[in-house]
């Protein structure tokens, strides 16, 4: 099932007619539709306003976005052809973006409500901005208001076939960073941290064949046993010896990866660098032979935290997390967290180890996993950096 209908399903089971997305995360999986990542000025001259929010009609099974005219030919070249456009901004004559929005989220409201007189419409609080709930409740004044927010949880919670080719294909454009960064760790240079991270940014839109939205962490040195994330990159001359941690988050078409890698530049690692690698490559291969349905995520965290009391370390550090359309969602590898390992859940597990400011170093692996009735199968294929 496609995420749409699930979410129209789960709207009918809980007698929700229509719901107002706002969260671009959302907007994604009910639509298709990439939200950008960066707005801009074009956020700018919208004045606050949602550049891009979804109406989703359960009963009809349809979502009518409701868009700022700067993403018309963005839209449609994504395959959607009938949204709903407002006036942002023009140079010819007067403009009100405010009463452009209201006119246009009216006309669709109406339109989608189909005559009801009193439509349950879900909103999501976190996200919504008192504009348009102004606007929802001024066209439909006698809607019912509700949460949506957990209606969207749960449909995104076990991955589509779209979303899990989706989590590929970022994780693809990962490795193409990460593996930047390890033919970098293996042939002496000349670089800063920041050199470095302009180099791992070009990879992964190299790979993606686009600019790349890049959020993360590249620290070198010393600073690796400080888990204060994210503390670099800067523009620290790296070193011959120096231990580093890559931690990169790549948006693609809606999807997010994540990994992280550990490497030891120019020279072979020392014996406080291994010792710290070992412990949390033992723990990550503990957790990725630990992960299968019916397992719960805090059982899998007590199996990783295992591996450090072999070592004589102490667990510092939640290990890890599910991904899709946000880069960091539940559940999570914790203490508390006992929720089940399901099939098509996509996970990453990131054991990491600090020696905090008693010593200079840090290792933190990340890969991200898609779950199986087998067990876990990772969709990183990069190399780790110390072997």
């Amino acid at each position: 099932m496609h995420g749409d209908k699930k979410v129209f399903q789960k709207m009918r089971e809980q007698g929700m007619d229509l719901a107002v997305l706002t969260n671009g995360a959302n907007i994604k999986y009910v639509s298709g539709f990439d939200v950008p990542f960066w707005p801009a000025w074009m956020g700018d001259v919208s004045n606050g306003i949602p550049m891009v929010t979804a109406v989703v009609d359960a009963e009809n099974e349809k979502v009518q976005l409701v868009s700022s005219d700067m993403y018309r030919n963005k839209i449609i070249r994504s395959g959607i052809t009938d949204a709903a456009t407002f006036r942002s901004f023009t140079h010819l004559e007067t403009n009100d973006v405010d009463l452009n929005y209201d006119g246009t989220l009216s006309k669709v409201l109406g339109e989608m409500a189909g005559g009801k007189e009193k439509p349950v419409v879900g909103i999501e609080p976190n996200f919504t901005v008192e504009h348009t709930l102004s606007v929802i409740k001024k066209v439909l004044p006698a809607c019912i208001i509700e949460n949506v927010s957990q209606i969207m949880i749960d449909s995104r919670y076990i991955k589509t076939p779209e979303d899990i080719r989706g989590l590929a294909e970022a994780a693809r454009v990962a490795d193409a960073a990460q593996e930047r960064l390890y033919e970098i760790s293996q042939n002496e240079g000349n670089y800063t941290e920041m050199d470095i991270w302009f180099e791992v940014q070009k990879a992964a839109s190299k790979a993606a064949g686009c600019l790349t939205p890049f959020v993360g962490e590249l620290v070198t040195g010393p600073n690796t046993g400080l888990s204060d994330y994210p503390l670099g990159p800067t523009c620290r001359k790296v070193e011959k010896g120096d231990i580093a941690i890559m931690d990169i988050s790549p948006r693609v078409n809606g999807y997010w990866g994540d990994c992280s890698n550990s490497v030891v530049f120019w020279a072979k690692p020392d014996e406080e660098q291994l010792r710290y690698f070992r412990a949390v490559k033992d723990a990550f291969d503990a957790g990725l032979e630990a992960i299968y349905p019916g397992r719960t995520f805090k059982e899998v965290n007590s199996i990783m935290e295992e591996q450090y009391k072999k070592h004589n370390m102490t667990f510092c550090s939640y290990q890890g997390h599910q991904i899709g359309c946000n880069v960091n969602e539940n559940p999570r590898f914790t203490y508390v967290d006992d929720s089940v390992i399901e099939e098509n859940m996509v996970v990453c597990i990131e054991p990491q180890m600090y020696t905090g400011k008693s010593g200079k170093t840090g290792v933190r692996l990340e890969r991200m996993l898609h779950i199986t009735s087998n067990g876990a199968v990772p969709l990183n294929k990069f190399p780790w950096g110390i072997h």
